[in-house]
């Protein structure tokens, strides 16, 4: 019998219907499901046999886990997961969903190909944050240095396998994995990247110097910064969440992880055809006589 773990985000109005369509629909004879202790915690009923678990149990008992919620959830959840490296299939619940590649309503047959080895399996580069030599974080969309509320522009010194790239003066700066391509760094006017790209994405916030602009380099280069500023401090963000407020001439490193992040694939959530319906792309609607 195979085996499936379910992590949800609590906080999403229509959790309850849709896990009450997804169980529904979904053949539970078949599998073994583990869901996280939160859900029941936080009021959601299930009617069908799910054993509730902590999440470091969980992740002994599945050959897959399912995450119902956004985008977010699934970064998340993927932090969760770290190097166990067990497939995730993402669970749209309503929002943008670059990342989330099932809708309730397919999902259960999803998880039949996924088992029956008809679907893709990505793995995703992860970002290795290591600041002061202290225990690394890591992150699948992006790392982000931020001036802290402060008026004026922070100067980062960025370096490249030791040597100087930039002292880049600017609001922050993001480095993106291929997958963060399409949050932060592409409001900031940073390039679309295809996931499978071995590479990562260096991208100042608003730069002082209009020659300052992205630049995509190879994943197996270190990166480095050191942050100048009046203020004093500067903020840290992974993957939108804060890591900490931080002082000047804190060490910052940055590499590859030592491991990916698996996601499951469906034929609807293919790269392109996803970047054509979120980015609002399209064929073209008039005839050439009307140009």
């Amino acid at each position: 019998m195979h085996s499936i773990g379910v992590i949800a985000n609590v906080n999403k109005p229509i959790l309850q219907s849709a896990l009450d369509h997804f169980f529904a629909a979904l053949n539970t004879k078949k599998y073994k499901i583990f869901a996280d202790q939160k859900i029941l915690n936080a009021g959601i009923n299930v009617q069908v046999p799910v054993e509730f678990v902590e999440h470091t149990t969980l992740l002994k008992l599945v050959q897959l886990i399912t995450s119902f919620g956004g985008d977010g959830t699934l970064l998340h959840t993927a932090q969760f997961v770290g190097k166990n490296e067990i497939p995730i299939l993402g669970i749209n619940l309503g929002g943008l969903g670059f990342l989330t590649s099932s809708s309730i309503e397919k999902a259960w047959q999803h998880i039949e190909n996924f088992f029956q080895k008809k679907l893709k399996v990505e793995k995703r580069t992860l970002l290795k944050l290591v600041i002061d030599r202290q225990e690394p974080k890591y992150f699948l969309n992006d790392f982000v240095i931020d001036k802290a509320g402060f008026s004026r522009l922070i100067t980062m010194r960025t370096e490249v396998e030791g040597f100087l790239l930039n002292s880049y003066i600017a609001d922050g700066i993001i480095i993106s994995t291929p997958t963060g391509s399409t949050a932060y760094s592409l409001a900031n006017g940073g390039p679309i990247v295809v996931p499978s790209t071995n590479s990562f994405i260096i991208n100042p916030i608003c730069p002082h110097t209009l020659s300052n602009r992205p630049i995509i380099i190879s994943d197996e280069l270190k990166i480095s910064i050191r942050v100048q500023s009046a203020h004093g401090k500067f903020n840290i963000f992974g993957d939108g969440q804060m890591i900490g407020t931080f002082p000047l001439e804190t060490e910052i490193y940055l590499q590859k992880a030592e491991y990916c992040v698996h996601l499951v694939q469906t034929p609807e959530h293919e790269f392109f055809t996803i970047l054509r319906e979120k980015l609002g792309w399209g064929e073209v609607k008039y005839k050439p006589s009307e140009i």
